[in-house]
């Protein structure tokens, strides 16, 4: 028959503990940029301020926010798993918190924007996204795993914009303007 130790008795009961303090954190910072987000979009509209939500292919403006939304979460839950990994996961964090408030405050400041300038701040924010998730990689795995959507999300709205402001930027805007021929008057 077999005996166990006080140190093995201890070290079998503590391991639960540990998954479920791991799942709790991982839920905390998971659900965290969700909330912020929605304070910051309570704190808009208060001022009038609503966002603008990328929704290619016709898709109507509740589309692009679900993903937008499923995006932060995505982002949180790689932030939990990253968030007790030491000195190395407090780095990715901050880069992390800094890639969740630029995906926050996208949104408010698109509208004004021409096409230029938006599809140069999407190509920004998904370098930061990739530098995000290079950080997260070398650390966790499956925390890179759950930055993917993120980068595919973002590197599509950034190569779609890249492309329309290519489109209608010189050369390529004498082409596409709808100027008179000559002598036409």
């Amino acid at each position: 028959m077999a005996t166990l130790t006080a140190t093995e008795l201890h070290n079998v009961q503590s391991k639960p503990k540990l998954g479920f303090a791991t799942f709790g954190r991982t839920a905390l910072f998971a659900l965290a940029p969700l909330a912020a987000f929605g304070g910051v979009n309570l704190a808009a509209e208060s001022l009038g301020l609503m966002p603008l939500f990328f929704s290619p292919l016709g898709l109507p403006g509740w589309v692009g926010a679900g993903f937008h939304l499923a995006l932060i979460f995505s982002i949180g839950i790689s932030m939990g798993l990253v968030a007790h990994k030491g000195r190395r996961g407090a780095i990715a964090l901050r880069w992390s918190a800094a890639l969740v408030a630029a995906m926050i405050a996208f949104p408010f400041f698109a509208a004004p924007l021409d096409s230029m300038t938006l599809a140069l701040v999407m190509t920004g924010v998904l370098l930061l996204a990739l530098a995000t998730a290079i950080r997260m990689t070398r650390i966790s795995g499956m925390a890179g795993w759950f930055m993917l959507p993120v980068i595919g999300w973002i590197g599509f709205g950034a190569a779609l914009g890249l492309a329309v402001a290519a489109a209608w930027a010189p050369p390529f805007a004498l082409i596409n303007a709808q100027q008179p021929a000559i002598g036409a008057n």
